[in-house]
């Protein structure tokens, strides 16, 4: 049984303090880059109700063109987690080369939807002052695609090896470097010019650019030799890099499904009015303060998982999900809380105090996000401890069978009747994300995954590296499985 020297110690394998190690900084992590969202969100409301209004449709919808791109590379960190608990950690390097890889050839495709950003946008039927500000926005957060995925990229290098306090110090810094330039930008503070949602994007995709900078700044102090090969496996590897795209694809593709689902919503939603929408950004733009940790909790369970199946003890992730499950419950049960009993409070620094009907629409749709939050913190803690083993395949076909019958199709019918419509869609939203909690524990529950494997059956030899003998720890792999 392989035992990483490189990650906690085989006696703490599969107990809390472990799970906390690895998840605390990822959480605080991506809190720090959801604050970059919140932030830029809240500094746009001080702008206009209609830079607000604007920056979530055409936010999300660049993410949803990179959420493939995203969900793909991301996988890496199932990978490097199982490597490490094979202990085969000169296969480490060359998987995160193939990641970087990917993320050249996504990004180059996305900015591609650069010139067909006014169409695209003209076909929502928003309102004309929106339009313009969502297609300056859009275009914008384009050209910040490489960056986002590289910083994607490198992170599963650390995560999966549960090294995140490095992933939460350089998404700290990117936030901060984000909140600053919000500031001198939206409002042209410092002797800049005030660009508004303009500001935004460029402070947004500065902070992208500078996270991966630390990662190689890290790697450059502390990698450039040693057993991960994270330098002289740089070349591209075409059966690892078939087989990042066998597993990662799926997950990638759930991802992106996920989000073009919600972008339906909000799109349908859009056309209900200037109110609606503003209503459903700032929802989302709250509901982030509890998903968002939810993901780093999440990315954690896929590491965790990847590893204790890397040294084939699978009973020992079983109990790491169950932790993780409790520990998210726990976290969400405190923002319900506020949800619920302070909406006030939480909504003041929104300025939002001035508009009644737009405050008690939001206030009505927290009590739902308070409902579905529970569930949505199962689907995301259950779905990444089966992806860590290999399972994407199912984790696909049942999200975006339950998001097209139960989110896209419901919220499509209810944009006809008009006032009455918006509460229906937001009830969709609820029904959904319930079936995917329940869906996911059961799909947990029944074990597949347990059986499953993502690296290769033999180690192949590195370029300018000699053979592996198979006798030593490091020659042994794990037998892949099929999903």
């Amino acid at each position: 049984m392989a035992t990483s020297t490189n990650l906690p110690t085989a006696d703490r394998a599969g107990s809390l303090s472990e799970l906390l190690k690895v998840a605390v900084p990822l959480i605080i992590s991506y809190t720090s880059s959801a604050l970059m969202y919140i932030i830029d969100r809240m500094m746009l409301s001080w702008d206009s109700v209609e830079s607000l209004a604007a920056s979530l449709p055409a936010g999300v919808l660049h993410y949803n063109l990179a959420a493939l791109a995203i969900g793909t590379v991301s996988y890496a960190n199932a990978f490097v987690g199982q490597y490490e608990g094979a202990d085969q950690h000169q296969r480490v390097g060359p998987v995160i080369w193939q990641g970087v890889y990917l993320s050249v050839i996504a990004s180059v495709i996305l900015a591609c939807f650069i010139p067909l950003a006014p169409a695209m946008f003209a076909g929502f039927g928003h309102e004309a002052s929106i339009l313009a500000l969502e297609v300056d926005y859009f275009r914008l957060m384009c050209l910040g695609t490489f960056p986002l995925l590289l910083g994607t990229t490198l992170a599963c290098f650390y995560s999966g090896r549960g090294k995140t306090i490095v992933i939460m110090v350089a998404n700290i810094i990117g936030t901060v470097v984000n909140v600053g330039l919000d500031y001198v930008l939206i409002f042209g503070k410092f002797g800049a010019p005030r660009l508004g949602i303009e500001g935004a994007a460029i402070a947004t995709i500065t902070a992208f650019a500078v996270i991966p900078l630390v990662y190689i700044g890290v790697m450059l102090y502390q990698e450039r030799g040693g057993i991960y090969h994270l330098w002289t496996g740089k070349r591209f590897d075409r059966e690892l890099f078939g087989r990042l795209l066998k597993f990662g694809f799926p997950s990638g593709l759930q991802h992106f499904l996920d989000v073009a689902c919600f972008t339906a919503f909000i799109q349908l939603v859009g056309s209900l009015g200037t109110e609606k929408l503003s209503a459903t950004s700032l929802i989302f733009n709250l509901n982030s303060l509890v998903f968002v940790p939810m993901m780093g909790l999440g990315t954690a369970v896929t590491a965790l998982v990847g590893r204790r199946i890397g040294e084939g003890r699978s009973q020992l992730a079983v109990r790491t999900t169950w932790l993780a499950a409790a520990v998210g419950l726990a976290y969400v049960a405190i923002f319900c809380s506020l949800y619920l009993f302070a909406p006030e409070a939480i909504l003041k620094p929104y300025g939002v105090g001035q508009h009644d009907s737009l405050r008690a629409l939001v206030v009505f749709l927290l009590k739902l996000v308070a409902v579905y939050s529970f569930f949505d913190a199962l689907a995301i803690i259950f779905s990444s401890a089966i992806r860590g083993a290999g399972d994407t395949q199912f984790a696909l076909l049942f999200s975006f069978g339950a998001g097209l019958v139960f989110l896209v199709l419901p919220t499509y019918i209810a944009s006809f009747y008009g006032e009455a419509g918006f509460f229906y869609a937001w009830y969709a939203v609820t029904t959904f994300i319930t079936i995917l909690g329940i869906g996911f524990v059961a799909r947990f529950h029944q074990g597949k995954w347990m059986t499953m494997r993502v690296i290769e059956h033999t180690l192949p030899e590195l370029e300018g590296h000699p053979p592996i003998d198979e006798d030593e720890p490091e020659g042994r792999m794990v037998v892949e499985a099929g999903a």
